[in-house]
């Protein structure tokens, strides 16, 4: 073991945390390193000084302020299951973008109106993105009242 290997895991060493090989290699190299003595004793002062110093509970606007940066930084977790019909905020959650670029699809995204609400099948969504993903084109069908749950047997695909 080298002097650079030695420092790397010295603190480590200090704790008791390498496994019984690392610690016998550290070992070793210290018996016949007096530069990585020097290291180790001063790791080990340092250690013992700051178990004297006081410990100190966190303030509450310490601990709320710190909470806040968490959350601020965390993003929103997100949803993994949606119902078969799915409004605006949920469209653009299930595509996995904001609602400004959801908004840009609208024209394209097969949707239906019902009580002044813009709202979009699933399925009609996943058939969407499949046509995205392939090239082709999805017709829409106008005002064809719908006989079955499986969107997709109404869905045509031209080139």
């Amino acid at each position: 073991m080298n002097c650079k290997e030695c420092r790397d895991l010295l603190s480590e060493y200090c704790d008791g945390a390498l496994d019984v090989d690392g610690a016998r290699a550290i070992k070793a190299h210290l018996k016949k390193c007096p530069a990585c003595r020097d290291q180790q004793k001063l790791l080990e002062a340092m250690e013992a000084t700051a178990r004297t110093l006081p410990r100190h509970e966190p303030g509450t606007e310490c601990l709320l302020n710190t909470l806040a940066a968490i959350h601020k930084n965390a993003g929103f977790a997100r949803r993994t299951e949606f119902g078969p019909v799915l409004d605006f905020q949920e469209l653009a959650e299930f595509l996995r973008v904001d609602l400004e670029t959801a908004g840009k699809y609208l024209d394209e995204i097969p949707s239906f109106e019902l009580g002044g609400k813009l709202l979009f099948r699933r399925s009609s969504v996943e058939a969407w993105i499949v046509s995205k993903e392939t090239g082709f084109r999805l017709q829409r069908w106008e005002a064809q009242p719908y006989e079955t749950s499986d969107i997709t047997n109404r869905i045509f695909i031209s080139a």
